[in-house]
């Protein structure tokens, strides 16, 4: 057995790092923390997720839904960030 074993997604951020796409590598684990902390059934409702500068930029199907999560606002930029172990959501809008 191997005494330095790495996670497959520690050797993603080596290579997205060395191949200068640390924005790249940082967008898919918010964007993959951000579908955690929703959910499957707001998941399903979610037609785009984008990251960029801080921003958390999220597209839903439901008018009513864009309200219950705009309420909620804090709370989940809080909690995706707390999974992260960072801050890097600085603002969650959605459209």
């Amino acid at each position: 057995m191997y005494s330095n074993e790495h996670t497959l997604q520690d050797l993603l951020k080596k290579a997205y790092h060395r191949l200068d796409m640390d924005d790249t590598a940082r967008e898919m684990e918010v964007v993959r923390v951000y579908r955690a902390v929703v959910g499957d059934f707001i998941e399903r409702l979610t037609t785009g997720v984008r990251y960029a500068q801080g921003v958390l930029t999220v597209r839903l199907a439901s008018a009513a839904l864009k309200q219950e999560l705009t309420y909620r606002r804090t709370s989940l930029m809080e909690r995706i960030n707390d999974m992260l172990g960072y801050p890097a959501v600085k603002k969650i809008v959605f459209v």
